[in-house]
């Protein structure tokens, strides 16, 4: 019995005649598959009768109806002769053993397109709709609506005081639509593929593996899980993380929040954590809207207020949290900074707590916490240090240029408890290293307003 894999093995490698493009498999020929896209022919898709290959069918289907219609020319068959009866009537005509069909593999034949993979490998027929970028006109028009009312809210909310933060606001804006407008599309990583086929699963009635497969799946029940809205949305993330980064500024001085926002963009190592889309804006962007919130609103005496308050503030945390679970010491870092507060604090600890605990319950503990630092990690340092060498040079300045101590309460604590407690972790897990940049610069940002004559 130990040799039938070997023996399988060896038929794939000698009698299956399939082209490799990386880990994913053509054929006859990754041609005959862009010839298909290319054609006019019409087509229907068939699912195999699992949740995976139906949510992945989902996929398929929207995706091509972006460039075909519908309609009997061809049959799209997903999954494997194992869940897809008519994929298993037709596989003796490709002359490869039934146990290719779990590869990822895309076969072309007469006025069938078989796309091929298990549960754990589909995703990766997603490449070979890469070259293929035809977003619908409602997507387009939708993602341009979304923008310009994303700015205009906050150019509004920026410009309803005596400083210049609408401005500022205007100049930020003006620089993200040249950023999108001169920018490489940013590509879906095979990590991110892995929670795609897994949102699709949940969308298609099965259940989810992790809370960002989970959200993501949530959201595909009612918008077509294409890669362009899937990207429209990543570029959505990054302009409300721009729009944010000006409440971490000080409310007197809101304008300074530009600071905030030139302090870590002009860190490429910082725009590099949007080339890919890999789940991480939508972290990032809840990250920004929590220290958004501790750093400007006042929590109202009044108890249902403040809980209310508190409830967003934890909402906003757990979404943060659920996608990168490192950030769960925030709300114990928060009591620290915030210590009088004792009912907002012991409610914010409450709700954030269940909801972490929902979490793990539902998905489980993070399966990669890592014991021993990265490998690469001194290569991450010295980029981290070089990268934000304008920030820590900006926060040694306000520093050296105060006459007496810094005053380390309220935001600035927190801030500056954050930071020393997250720079270190990012020395295990590299993921880290664009929070702390935010948190670095929103630091750097505080202590020079404490340079201000008003303060």
């Amino acid at each position: 019995m130990k040799r039938v894999p070997v023996l399988i093995a060896l038929i794939l490698l000698l009698a299956v005649p399939f082209v490799s493009a990386g880990e994913l498999a053509y054929y006859p020929n990754p041609e005959a598959f862009q010839a298909f896209l290319g054609s006019n022919s019409t087509y229907t898709v068939v699912p195999g009768n699992e949740t995976w290959a139906i949510g992945w069918a989902y996929y398929v289907d929207e995706k091509l109806y972006t460039v075909k219609r519908h309609g009997n020319d061809t049959l799209v068959l997903v999954g494997n002769v194992y869940n897809n009866g008519l994929m298993a009537s037709v596989w003796n005509r490709t002359g490869l053993p039934a146990n290719a069909s779990l590869l990822p593999s895309i076969v072309v034949l007469n006025g069938t397109v078989l796309i091929t993979g298990s549960e754990d490998s589909i995703h990766l027929t997603e490449r070979a709709f890469e070259g293929l970028w035809n977003p619908p006109r409602g997507s387009v028009a939708t993602f341009l609506t979304l923008v310009f009312t994303i700015i205009i809210v906050f150019l509004v909310l920026l410009s309803g005081d005596d400083s210049h933060a609408g401005r500022f606001y205007a100049l930020a804006a003006s620089l993200f639509l040249l950023w999108y407008l001169t920018a490489e599309r940013p590509g879906l990583t095979d990590e991110f593929l892995a929670y795609l086929s897994s949102a699709l699963k949940f969308a298609a009635g099965g259940s989810p593996d992790s809370p960002l497969s989970a959200i993501m799946g949530a959201v595909f029940r009612t918008v077509p899980p294409i890669e362009e809205n899937i990207i429209f949305v990543h570029w959505l993330l990054i302009l409300l993380i721009m729009s944010f980064a000006f409440y971490l500024a000080p409310r007197r001085s809101r304008e300074l929040g530009f600071l905030v926002f030139g302090l870590t963009f002009v860190a490429p190592m910082f725009r590099e954590s949007f080339c890919e889309v890999s789940g991480d804006a939508l972290g990032l962007a809840g990250f920004m809207i929590a220290l958004a919130i501790v750093s400007n609103v006042t929590f109202s005496p009044e108890k249902w207020k403040a809980l209310l308050q508190t409830g967003v503030l934890s909402l906003f945390t757990l979404l943060a949290v659920a996608i990168n679970p490192y950030l769960v010491l925030m709300p114990l870092i928060f009591v620290i900074a915030f210590p009088k507060r004792h009912l907002r604090n012991y409610a914010y600890l409450l709700i954030t707590g269940i909801g972490v605990f929902l979490l793990y319950g539902a998905f489980g503990l993070p399966p990669d916490i890592p014991s021993n630092m990265d490998p690469n990690t001194p290569a991450h340092v010295r980029d981290f240090l070089l990268n934000g060498s304008l920030t820590i040079a900006t926060a040694v300045y306000a520093i050296a240029g105060r006459e007496k101590g810094i005053r380390m309460k309220g935001q600035t604590a927190f801030l500056l408890l954050m930071t020393l407690i997250y720079i270190p972790v990012a020395l295990f897990v590299p993921a880290m290293f664009p929070y702390c940049f935010v948190l670095l610069a929103a630091l750097a940002v505080r202590l020079i307003h404490g340079l201000t004559p008003r303060t």
